[in-house]
């Protein structure tokens, strides 16, 4: 009967053990949230003050080069054709290519344009994607 009395200990973890192993975790998990969080808000704020940087280079870039800043609108009579200051950038944001594409014989806001993928929805599309002022995600 003596040995009836001494309790077997099994290996393993009890119930309260692994609970407060989880109930640990979950803390050490809900310190470092608001770290990981505003890592994030840091990096994407220094994206954002980058892009401006370079679209504000390009605008120095472009008056070097002609004297002059980048005109708001630029109006061509007939027909009426209408551009802004990012289609004059483009070649100085190292995007040549969608500066090629660009037809200037074609007014700028026209749905066919539009539609083909050519002008202003050209330029402002590509200067909108490749430097985002305000970035959704990393």
């Amino acid at each position: 009967m003596a040995t009836s009395s001494i309790r077997r200990r099994t290996k393993g973890f009890t119930l309260v053990e692994l609970l407060v192993v989880i109930t640990i975790i979950g803390i050490l998990v809900s310190l470092l949230l608001p770290a990981v969080q505003a890592a994030r808000e840091a990096a994407r704020r220094m994206q954002c003050s980058n892009n401006l940087k370079q679209i504000a280079l390009a605008i120095h870039n472009y008056a070097d080069s002609h004297k002059v800043l980048p005109p708001s609108w630029l109006f061509d009579f007939p027909p009426l054709n209408v551009q802004t200051w990012g289609v004059g950038i483009l070649p100085y944001l190292e995007l040549s290519t969608v500066s090629d594409q660009f037809d200037s014989r074609v007014p700028a806001f026209n749905e066919a344009n539009a539609i083909s993928g050519h002008n202003q929805a050209i330029a402002d599309k590509n200067i909108a994607q490749r430097f985002p002022l305000a970035p959704e995600t990393l």
